[in-house]
């Protein structure tokens, strides 16, 4: 179970990242995102997503195709390589696989990244 998780999520924050980087160039090494208005639609690969900032951080809601998949990036967006157990959480969960924070974490410890 979980198998490729971390790795299908990392990759989305990837691609994320850069979709948002090139529509709002001021993001790029601006850690808190300080004077930042983040509300954007966003096409990668095809798909619809919606970028929302919130705090330090921008959460990603993939509108179509369905499930509406949820990446949250809720520090650092300009680096898609920082990544923890509540980002690992909240995307199995959006993907109607439950997953508890302590399992989230052991599935970051188990893997190469985080």
């Amino acid at each position: 179970m979980n198998d490729g998780l971390i790795e299908e999520l990392v990759q989305w924050q990837r691609r994320l990242s850069e979709a948002l980087l090139q529509r709002c160039p001021e993001v790029q090494g601006n850690k808190w995102l300080l004077g930042v208005q983040i509300a954007e639609d966003l096409e990668v690969q095809g798909e619809r997503w919606e970028a929302q900032k919130h705090g330090a951080g921008v959460v990603f809601t993939r509108r179509a195709p369905a499930p509406h998949l949820v990446v949250d990036m809720h520090v650092v967006v300009s680096d898609p390589e920082v990544i923890d157990p509540w980002r690992v959480q909240q995307f199995a969960e959006s993907k109607g696989q439950p997953l508890s924070y302590d399992e989230a974490e052991s599935l970051l410890r188990r893997s190469s990244v985080g």
